[in-house]
């Protein structure tokens, strides 16, 4: 499949970037740079035909691990190295998606253990005095961070978007998301990046696919294989510091779930009691980002 991917170097993140809420901070961007005209119209075009379809951001290179039906292993160290593997190479992946998990057992990721994980480690933070605006004595805060393991000092991540229509403002708009920060804590610089380059490439799938893999948390629909998370989203921009600053709780099928059929996906509401204004509605974007895989 062809595609545009962006590459961003992160620092630490508070949680792997996902399409929903980098679609999210977009949607604020539209909005701060153009205004809520604008807003409203491509809150529209994306009701209908949306401009463009967004991936969640992986590690550069890699994509999730398509959940499909495992094979038997006996071996118990084999299976647990197996269970452990969460990201494919895009060679390994090609090879999955065509001849399904048995391609992992000579494949690098388990063989010579070159799988990518992400791991999480506890960043520590002193606390800050408010009236004096200085370091409070004896106050530390300790925040999860993840990261990818490496040796690199910045993390690279990709995200990948199938344009359907002329959308020039993505990577100026990439750009300046990442000057503020993705996600929670940007206040204190977590989910700051910068956008290294961007390509167009093809993305490996599988030839007469019987099945669809999505890149992106999308609601379940139908027969395949697919995990489901509780997902409580917090409201962003100026929402943030609204009476009820969260978003209505849904399920959805993470990254990596496998469908028989095709869905399209939708923007789902979400917008809390009360609704952060008077006549707001809050959207989720929960559209599908295909691959063909065969079962």
């Amino acid at each position: 499949m062809k595609v545009t991917a962006f590459h961003l170097t992160f620092g630490s993140i508070t949680t792997p970037p996902s399409a929903p809420t980098l679609w999210g901070h977009l949607a604020w961007w539209v909005r701060y740079s153009q205004g809520e005209a604008a807003l409203m119209e491509w809150l529209e075009a994306f009701q209908h035909d949306p401009p463009f379809l967004l991936s969640s951001a992986f590690p550069t290179g890699y994509l999730p691990r398509p959940l499909l039906p495992q094979i038997q292993v006996q071996d118990t160290i084999q299976r647990k190295a197996l269970k452990k593997i969460r990201y494919l190479s895009f060679s390994t992946f090609a090879r999955v998606v065509q001849e399904g998990e048995k391609a992992l057992l000579d494949s690098p990721e388990l063989s010579e253990r070159k799988s990518l994980p992400i791991t999480t480690a506890a960043q520590t933070r002193v606390g800050i005095n408010r009236i004096s605006g200085t370091a409070q004595e004896s106050i530390l805060f300790t925040d999860r961070v993840y990261w990818l393991n490496n040796k690199e000092k910045k993390q690279t991540w990709t995200v990948y978007m199938q344009l359907r229509h002329k959308a020039g403002y993505l990577e100026q708009a990439l750009l300046e998301i990442g000057a503020f920060g993705y996600g929670g804590k940007a206040s204190v610089g977590l989910g700051r990046f910068e956008v290294v380059g961007s390509q167009e490439m093809n993305l490996p799938e599988a030839e007469n696919p019987t099945h669809y893999v999505s890149l992106a948390p999308t609601l379940p629909q139908g027969e395949g294989f697919w995990a489901l998370e509780t997902y409580w989203g917090r409201l962003g921009g100026h929402f943030a510091h609204a009476k009820t600053p969260f978003k209505r709780p849904y399920l959805r099928a993470k990254e990596g779930s496998v469908f028989r059929e095709k869905s399209k996906g939708e923007l789902l509401d979400v917008t809390p009691s009360p609704a952060p204004e008077a006549g707001v509605r809050v959207w989720e974007y929960l559209y599908p980002f295909w691959l063909g895989v065969r079962v």
